[in-house]
């Protein structure tokens, strides 16, 4: 892969690590009394071990041990040389044993190699100096072999310097080594933002655990647990604490890359300590061999002292070389893709190492516990071999998944991000682009996404995930081409872009190519969209014109119409019926009762025509205007005599209703009370009106013959009026009806 920055006139990764890496100003002074102490530092380092391997040297090398003690004895040496010579003599008997030994200074010269490379190195901060000064003192204050020195001076010259080797060696390459982790990676103290406390809260931990550290380490306890302890739990929690806020806050995405690589790095160590301190305590449950080593600073005189913690100790040691060596290549300005590929493969293989290797430990260990004796250890190992074998493959695939979820955090993979992408887009003719938008985000890992696409004519259209974006953090814009054409832009934040491996460098070229011909049909469905809103507004323009010409005619026709045929038409065909009892006491002889009725149609007659003169003036009834609905009711439906039952709640009578409301319920009771008398003109028909929960309900029921609502061919004028007056007030009307079953009108006006 090149090197390009995918973002043209952005700053490339190499320019990004120049500025996250050295400061822009150097003050010379400052940096000559650094180098100074730093030489004077190595020096005394340097002079600490090698006593330590003399005494080593005077304990395993019999004839070296003589000649220092033939020295002691000569009359005419001179006198510092018999004190050296007899303080190694005397102290050679607390050295550690000799492949202890061997081991421990080759991790004091790794110590000392990694701190010269970190100073050689092109990154060149207050992180990297502190880093090799604490290097440097760790090279000497966790050799064990090394705190024999002040056991040599003190035989030597009488004089105690236990506590100025801890506080030289142990205090200032601990304290150095805290501060490292917390200004890494720009070295200087720039933590701001709504996690910074937590930055405060590690650096007050950190001088709380360097205290401790002193304080145990002048003691007669051992410096193992200390140095496991302090390095190997305190140290990476604080760096964590610091590295998580600077990879989500830092000045640059190239700080952040560093950052992000570190925290991996300090999750996977922290880690490692936490596996290998069960297995230790495991291995000590079971009583197995090999676990313990030996601690010169906790040793009593007369009693050999050795400490539970060698499948500790020594990988805590290579743990705190590597971390230098892990910040050294985050800090390499070039090609930074490979070097996120190659630390994710390198995590992913200690992940597994450790993990394998502490299975097989545990495994082969309890099975020798229970099984005893020589086959039973033969047994044991040939099972820890075919579990490790076995659960290999599938530990691999775990730390791989888990090593990028730490660097990368959680993203699905490129091809399920195209896949995704491909189906939202070819779902339909015109894609949800705030949709697409978040799909983008989500699968390059970006904070935000913004797709906009080009419209010369109508102004640009912007689609975001997420719905609210204030200004946006370090914006990154990619053009969107389509035939030769910038159809669109995308807009990510730079995280997103340059903090990304090979394969997912390519994922973003391959969505810029796939969004081209989205946002050109976005772009055409939206022209196609703004003209067809044009020409459908001026059409509703004319026909709105034409509309209102004729409205006020229609509506006094209708409204006319409407009143003739629920309020003048009920008076009529009460005034038919009674005409027609007239008839039939007139054809049968009963004059007197025919008399009584005629009286009884000229008072309808003058009804009806109260009603028809009301009507005619455009007015409601004056009744239901002036005194409610239950009096209006009452006095319409009185007259057609005991034929119509009546049942309205009496809460209805107590209040006024909105005049609309009342009006529809009104002459839709009237209209389904001449629908069953004209449909059935010998039923009983049973009103009622209640005054429900939010609303008027009504119910006009009859015990006619009734009709089947399914094959009825269309509804009448009278059905078609009950709906009209309903729907004016925003109530429903429904009528339900079966042969010989009756008939009944249920409506319900909101108040």
């Amino acid at each position: 892969m090149d090197e390009r920055d995918p973002v043209a006139g952005a700053p490339s990764p190499a320019a990004a690590g120049a500025e996250a890496g050295a400061p822009a100003v150097r003050h010379r002074p400052v940096f000559g009394v650094y180098y100074t102490a730093l030489v004077a530092y190595t020096g005394v380092t340097i002079a600490w071990l090698m006593i330590g391997a003399v005494a080593a040297t005077a304990h395993y090398w019999p004839y070296f041990n003589w000649a220092l003690q033939a020295v002691t004895q000569a009359p005419t040496a001179a006198r510092w040389p018999v004190m050296w010579a007899q303080g190694f003599v005397t102290a050679s008997a607390q050295s550690e044993p000799l492949g202890q030994a061997v081991l421990d200074y080759a991790l004091s010269i790794l110590n000392l190699v990694v701190a010269g490379a970190l100073l050689w190195s092109s990154r060149s901060n207050w992180s990297t100096r502190l880093l090799v000064l604490a290097l440097v003192g760790s090279a000497g204050a966790f050799n064990l072999q090394a705190h024999v020195a002040p056991k040599v001076v003190q035989a030597a010259f009488g004089v105690s310097i236990g506590w100025w080797h801890v506080l030289l060696l142990h205090g200032i390459g601990g304290v150095a080594y805290v501060l490292a982790l917390l200004l890494f990676p720009t070295g200087r103290w720039d933590r701001a933002g709504t996690t910074s406390w937590l930055a405060r809260i590690a650096v007050g931990v950190s001088i709380a655990g360097v205290l401790s550290l002193l304080a145990l380490s002048t003691a007669d306890y051992p410096h193992t647990v200390s140095f496991v302890v302090f390095f190997g739990i305190l140290v990476p929690l604080v760096g964590l604490i610091a590295q998580r806020q600077q990879a989500r806050q830092g000045t640059t995405p190239d700080a952040r890359r560093q950052s992000r690589l570190l925290f991996a790095t300090l999750t996977v160590a922290v880690g490692v300590v936490a596996v290998l301190a069960l297995v230790s305590l495991w291995l000590l449950v079971l009583g197995a061999p090999g676990l313990t080593l030996f601690d010169p600073t906790a040793r009593k005189p007369g009693e050999p002292f050795e400490e539970p913690s060698a499948v500790v100790f020594w990988p805590v040691r290579f743990v705190f070389a590597a971390v230098p060596c892990a910040l050294i290549i985050t800090a390499a300005r070039t090609r930074p893709w490979d070097i996120e590929r190659m630390f994710s493969h390198a995590l992913a293989f200690t992940v597994v190492l450790v993990s394998v290797g502490s299975g097989y430990v545990v495994v082969s260990a309890t099975l020798d516990a229970l099984l005893g004796g020589t086959w039973g250890s033969v047994l044991s190992a040939v099972v820890a071999v075919l579990v490790v074998a076995l659960a290999f493959v599938p530990m691999w695939s775990v730390a791989e998944r888990m090593v990028d979820r730490l660097i990368y955090g959680t993203r699905p993979a490129p091809a399920a991000v195209l896949t995704q992408v491909a189906d939202l887009s070819g779902a339909t003719d015109h894609p949800d682009l705030a949709e697409l938008a978040k799909v983008v985000a989500r699968g390059l890992g970006a904070a935000y996404c913004r797709l906009t696409v080009r419209l010369p004519e109508l102004g640009d259209r912007a689609y975001q995930w997420p719905d609210e974006l204030g200004e946006l953090a370090e914006p990154v814009t990619l053009p969107v081409h389509y035939g030769g054409e910038e159809v669109g832009v995308l807009t990510v934040d730079r995280t997103s872009v340059t903090s990304v491996p090979e394969e997912r460098s390519r994922l973003l070229d391959d969505l810029v190519s796939l969004l081209g011909p989205v946002l050109h049909n976005s772009r055409l469905g939206i022209e196609l969209e703004h003209q067809l809103h044009t020409a459908l507004r001026h059409a509703e323009e004319i026909a709105a014109s034409r509309r209102r010409a004729t409205a006020d005619m229609d509506s006094e026709r209708r409204t006319l119409e409407r009143n003739l045929h629920d309020g003048a038409q009920h008076h009529l065909v009460a005034l038919r019926m009674t005409m027609g009892l007239a008839e039939h006491e007139l054809t049968h002889g009963a004059a007197e009762s025919a008399r009584e009725r005629l009286g009884q149609v000229i008072a309808q007659v003058n009804g009806t025509r109260k009603v028809l003169a009301s009507t005619a003036a455009g007015v409601f009834p004056v009744v239901l205007a002036d005194h409610g609905l239950l009096p209006a009711l009452s006095a319409e439906l009185a007259e057609a005599g005991s034929d119509v039952m009546i049942d309205i709640d009496e809460s209805v009578g107590e209040r006024r209703f909105p005049l609309a409301v009342e009006t529809a319920v009104y002459f839709t009771c009237l209209e389904a009370v001449n629908n069953a008398f004209k449909h059935a003109p010998e039923a009983t028909v049973r009103v009622r009106v209640r005054n429900e929960y939010r609303g008027l309900a009504f119910t006009v029921t009859d015990d006619g013959p009734g009709f089947d609502t399914a094959r009825s061919e269309g509804a009448g004028r009278g059905l078609h009026n009950l709906a009209d007056r309903a729907n004016a007030v925003g109530g429903t009307v429904t009528v339900r009806s079966a042969p010989n079953e009756g008939t009944t009108v249920e409506g319900f006006i909101p108040l």
